[in-house]
């Protein structure tokens, strides 16, 4: 074709789509929409890239370097940017002279020792978390220090709100601990373990992690208190071991004017065991040859960024597809409004390429509008909800970054769209005769005889492949694409295969219903005629409800089953309501009366105490073990089954959440209450236990243990809902006369009503203030996560469902004006027109919506057994509250809105021809 008739093609497509406002808007909305959240994601996504200067200013602020004593002693080995990875290499035989050096000196004066003169170090150890006083009690914290009257921090730790704290014992804290704490600038708060409290004087955030809780001191004024409060035991009270796992210390540096650290000098630091992150060197990176630890590290990409980019791709594809299936019908509609048009194109002597030509220019026009509206509507939006977007993602954009690639990419897919769209339209246009399109007659084309065959054949494949992979491979097997085994991405695929067969299958579908017309009354029987003889426009709107509602129905069915499988697999760990206070104490300590009368005077209506007791052997003065039952069943692992347990009738009610008669006689008589056959041999149950082995042990002398076992005589009172919090309860006479130790556990109560949230803040806090190490807890159950996929997808498919048959109904109504005017000059009533449009619309969404609600079943399962393989059966647990949704609400809903919004008038047209 040459370029002047293309040019006059895209001229005829800008007037007839300036002409048909109504579905020009139509179809440049629908490009418009997937374009624009594409648009906005990547606008998003590249923002949130940082630059090397940006990254900079996240790790050291305005310092010159971030030294942290990573493993002081031992040479190590890190990237260019230590937070990209770090490596201990093995010790020789010998330390060097930078490892004796670095063994034997201080870590702060190393570094000053290291670095150039005039260098100014500013401590940076993150430090402990603690608790800090609320206004209903206690919650956790992290904490550290910053002086933020200078700009050393900016950029790292940016000051938001108030002021920096400028005298002592004042601080600033991030915005999610004053909302999780419920306090405002100028509250104190105490920090567990200092007894002076913090006045509140600014709010700041950290630009990588917005949700961080943390309070932020003065210099000198909470790491050092906090770690010196936390050393030492209290009496009385076994403290916990020393965390092993403590930050390492860290250090912002400042260099004089002119000083830099080059990559040189940060492999000197490493020689003796520290990582350094440079401003020059990360500005300036040095050639990867240079760098031992990325030697034999090949760069490639995580399952978790191929997973993402195959959910992407996935997402965005769906969302085009949608779009291809509802804006072809548009083409379609506007090439039989144009007919008479295109009939004349080729009564003047223009071939078929012609009449495809002008077609294909409208989906051209449109989709470069729709392509231009969406890419400039998803930029500005971004712009607009910056804030709320950082704030949802948990982190400030580096800038605000448009890559015109990107950009430009986008566009071209969503014209490309507009165009694989008007393809099918065009040709039907081009074959259309010249005579009819003249006359104004529409042809009917009969359906396809073998799409049907072709349809039945895909699903039946698609169903075969995916019961071949759920049933031939390991769930353990290696991943294919990204974490993807075979098993998963076979449910997939036949999956697709089987929803594709289903869309060849619709049309015949949606023929046989309007052979179901002549029974019906008038309005119903135009309805389901009209959508039969123009099965072109009907047949995708219902393909674009199936492929929406099948997504959100497979993902539904999974999302529940896998929530039904851990709620089948959570154990908890006591009774739905107790409460739990578990202290290591010991049995003499003073504290443990005061701790258990604190706790029944802040929650009232607890009811009756049970005491708990764990059993212990004792084999020497300071040498101890655990006691385990032995037994052939499965120990659950909940706290409670890991250890024996001792107590009376009160601890049996509590814990155990049993009222038996047999189990409490056992008890008072002094005997061991077996809850689960497996772990009773004999009549008797026998635990196991490390004791000593050697003889005496001598001062600074490790005991040498040894495996032994006691046999206890047990009453069997088989309970498997009592056995999930331990397979066995001793009284205290059976363990002295066994020769082992109750020690006191915690205690248990089982309140008639559960303490709310505010109510168990204040108990933790008391709790934490008489004994540090004590920990209050309240079991409320299995809690679901939250579905926001689920929640999403459904409320993507309620749009897909009204949307399209909205679409479908309008261009069914712009597409039979005659059927209309031949309905008004017979006398029709007003009402008709309505009917049929409601009809319309209800028919195409409830069509699409249980072919969807069928085919959204079938992954949905595959995947679940998939993931329950090697497990208990998968529990079947569909979302009704879903499926009763987009089956039947969302078909009523678009019949009655189709209803409503239609106008009752018939119109009056003259017939051509």
């Amino acid at each position: 074709m040459r370029l002047s008739a293309l040019r006059v093609a895209l001229r005829i497509a800008r007037r007839d789509a300036l002409r048909a406002k109504g579905r020009s808007a139509l179809v440049v909305a629908m490009i418009a929409l997937p374009v624009l959240g594409v648009t906005g994601a990547d606008v998003v996504y590249r923002s949130g890239q940082l630059t090397p200067g940006e990254r900079v200013e996240r790790l050291m602020g305005g310092t010159d370097a971030l030294v942290t004593a990573y493993r002081p002693g031992r040479a190590v080995e890190q990237a260019p940017v230590a937070e990209d990875g770090v490596r201990v290499l093995v010790a020789g035989e010998t330390a060097t002279a930078e490892q004796q050096r670095a063994a034997a000196t201080a870590p702060a004066a190393l570094v000053t020792g290291l670095l150039p003169p005039g260098a100014v170090l500013l401590p940076a150890t993150p430090g402990p978390e603690v608790s800090a006083s609320t206004r209903e009690g206690l919650f956790t914290t992290s904490t550290g220090e910053a002086d933020l009257t200078t700009k050393d921090w900016s950029g790292r730790l940016d000051l938001v709100e108030g002021r920096a704290p400028s005298a002592p014992h004042e601080a600033a804290v991030t915005r999610a601990f004053l909302d999780e704490a419920g306090l405002r600038i100028g509250d104190a708060t105490t920090l567990k373990g200092l007894a002076t409290p913090f006045t509140l004087t600014g709010v700041v955030e950290h630009p990588g992690d917005l949700d961080k809780v943390e309070l932020v001191g003065r210099p000198g004024e909470v790491v050092a208190p906090l770690t010196a409060a936390m050393a030492p035991k209290t009496a009385g009270i076994t403290a916990p071991v020393a965390d092993e796992g403590a930050p390492p210390e860290q250090w912002l540096v400042r260099l004089p004017a002119g000083g830099r650290l080059d990559w040189a000098k940060v492999q000197e630091f490493n020689r003796y065991g520290f990582t350094v992150t440079s401003r020059a060197v990360t500005l300036d990176p040095p050639a990867r040859s240079a760098v031992p630890y990325q030697l034999d590290r090949p760069v490639d990409l995580t399952a978790a960024t191929d997973n993402r980019t195959v959910v992407l791709v996935t997402v965005v594809g769906m969302a085009l597809l949608e779009v291809a299936l509802l804006a072809g019908p548009a083409f379609a509609v506007g090439a039989r409004r144009s007919r008479r048009q295109l009939a004349l194109i080729g009564a003047a002597g223009g071939h078929r390429g012609h009449v495809r030509a002008v077609v294909l220019g409208a989906g051209l026009v449109l989709g470069l509008a729709g392509a231009a509206l969406g890419v400039g509507l998803g930029t500005g939006l971004v712009a607009a909800v910056r804030p709320w977007a950082e704030e949802a993602g948990g982190s400030r954009f580096g800038h605000f970054a448009l890559a015109p690639v990107d950009l430009l990419a986008i566009a071209g897919v969503g014209v490309l769209t507009a165009l694989l769209a008007a393809v099918l339209p065009a040709v039907q246009a081009a074959r259309r005769d010249v005579v009819a399109g003249l006359t104004g007659r529409d042809t009917v084309t009969a359906p396809s005889r073998w799409a049907p065959v072709v349809g039945l054949l895909l699903v039946g494949a698609g169903a075969a492949v995916a019961v071949y992979g759920v049933g031939t491979y390991s769930s353990a097997g290696m991943p294919v694409v990204g974490s993807f085994t075979a098993r998963t991405l076979s449910v997939l695929a036949g999956a697709a295969t089987a929803e594709m067969g289903l869309l060849l299958f619709t049309p015949m579908l949606i023929a046989l219903f309007g052979r179901l017309a002549r029974r019906l009354p008038l309005g119903p029987r135009l309805a389901l005629r009209d959508s039969a003889r123009h099965r072109g426009r009907t047949a995708p709107a219902v393909a674009a409800v199936l492929a929406a509602v099948a997504g959100a129905v497979a993902v539904g069915v999974y999302t529940t089953g896998t929530d039904a499988q851990e709620r089948a697999a959570y154990r908890p760990e006591a009774p739905p309501g107790a409460v739990v206070v578990d202290a290591a104490l010991k049995p003499d300590s003073p504290q443990l009366a005061r701790l258990r009368t604190s706790v029944e005077q802040d929650l009232p209506g607890l009811g009756t105490r049970a005491d708990v007791h764990e059993v212990v052997y004792v084999f020497c003065p300071e040498c101890s073990s655990s006691v385990r039952i032995q037994g052939t069943g499965p120990v659950e692992r909940g706290r409670s089954a890991v250890r024996t347990l001792a107590g009376d009738a009160t601890v049996l009610h509590n814990l155990f959440g049993l009222h038996d008669r047999t189990a409490e006689e056992a008890l008072a008589a002094g005997r061991t209450v077996v809850f689960d056959r497996a772990f009773l041999r004999d009549g008797r149950a026998v635990l196991t236990m490390q004791g000593g082995a050697g003889g005496p042990v001598q001062p600074g002398q490790a005991p040498q243990t040894e495996n032994r076992e006691i046999g206890v005589e047990a009453v069997l009172v088989e309970n498997p809902e009592a056995a999930r919090f331990g397979p066995v309860l001793m009284s205290l006479d059976a363990v002295r006369k066994a020769g082992l130790e109750a020690r006191p556990a915690g205690s248990v109560w089982l309140p008639e009503t559960v303490p709310t949230p505010k109510e168990q803040q204040r108990a933790e806090a008391t709790v934490a203030r008489i004994v540090p190490f004590a920990q209050l807890r309240v079991e409320r159950g299995y809690h679901p996560k939250s579905n926001l996929n689920t929640v999403a997808l459904t409320g993507f498919a309620a749009v897909v469902v009204l949307g399209a048959a909205a679409v479908a109904t309008g261009l069914a109504a712009a597409d039979s004006r005659n059927d209309q005017a031949t309905l008004a000059a017979v006398g029709a009533p007003p009402r008709i027109r309505r009917v049929q449009a409601g009809l319309q619309c209800a028919l195409i969404a409830a069509i699409g919506a249980v072919l969807g609600t069928i085919s959204g079943f079938v992954p949905a399962m595959g995947l679940l057994r998939a993931h329950s393989a090697g497990s208990s059966a998968a529990p079947f647990a569909a979302p009704w509250g879903v499926i009763l949704l987009v089956t039947v609400v969302l078909p009523v809903v678009a019949g009655l809105g189709a209803a409503a919004f239609t106008r009752g008038g018939l119109p009056l047209a003259r017939r051509a021809g």
